[in-house]
């Protein structure tokens, strides 16, 4: 019941209790949603870099069985030819939605996806070429340094994007060390604002105590004084009742 009073008696205190309550939630809400949404985005830019090295793979898988088949003419060797088809056009899916909205990695995408499309291209017509009789031109082609080239420009293209994704991993990570570091702070900050205010509250309580105190005793002694004055007063009065009664 003191407490309640004494609170009621300060209602600053509770207003500085409430504020810096409500700071302190603040902070945390706002470096958990930001930290989370961070945490997301490192997850897809993660997902784009496999993405992009899943498409470089599938290249050389493509090209792998392509040649297989050319030299063994084994219909197996087709299957990892139209396997890594599938995975190619599944991750220009993934990474079309996730660049779409970034104008310099779409320009990226874009070329790399271009000079994919023309080493598909030149895949599929040495194969075509083959299965009609026409080998000698197919191999023809295999022996110019079209492919070659194609494939090592989709390998820097593809190291080019990966780079800048990589960059981009970089300032997110550091995006989200610097939110926790700000947090780390403004709660600490928080805490030692609170932590001053208590202090100020419980050493104007003392003082008030103290004031209390003092007071008190200056009543009391008011008091005895009082008492003592009372106790002569009444002595006397005694004492001329008793003269009179003799005289």
């Amino acid at each position: 019941m003191k407490k309640i009073t004494a609170l009621q008696r300060h209602p600053l205190v509770i207003a500085c209790a409430l504020a810096a309550a409500g700071a302190v939630l603040f902070v945390s809400e706002a470096s958990y949603w930001r930290s989370t949404t961070t945490l997301q985005e490192l997850t897809e830019m993660g997902m784009a870099r496999t993405q992009i090295q899943t498409l470089e793979r599938s290249m050389l898988d493509a090209e792998t069985g392509q040649r297989g088949y050319l030299l063994t003419q084994r219909k197996e060797y087709l299957e990892p030819y139209a396997t890594a088809l599938l995975r190619i056009e599944d991750a220009y899916k993934v990474l079309a939605a996730y660049y779409g909205s970034d104008p310099e990695s779409q320009a990226l995408l874009e070329r790399l996806h271009t000079l994919t499309e023309t080493k598909l291209s030149e895949l599929a017509l040495t194969l075509q070429l083959f299965d009609e009789g026409r080998g000698k031109a197919g191999r023809e082609i295999l022996m110019t340094d079209i492919g070659r080239e194609k494939m090592d420009a989709i390998r820097a293209t593809s190291a080019e994007l990966l780079a800048y994704q990589t960059r981009a991993v970089s300032d997110s990570r550091s995006a989200l060390i610097s939110t926790l570091v700000l947090d780390r702070l403004g709660v600490a900050v928080l805490s030692l604002v609170s932590l001053l205010a208590l202090f100020l509250y419980l050493r104007q309580s003392q003082a008030l105590k103290l004031q209390q105190m003092e007071l008190q005793r200056v009543v009391q002694l008011e008091r005895d004084r009082l008492e003592v004055e009372v106790a002569n007063r009444t002595a006397e009065l005694i004492e001329l009742a008793q003269h009179l009664q003799t005289a």
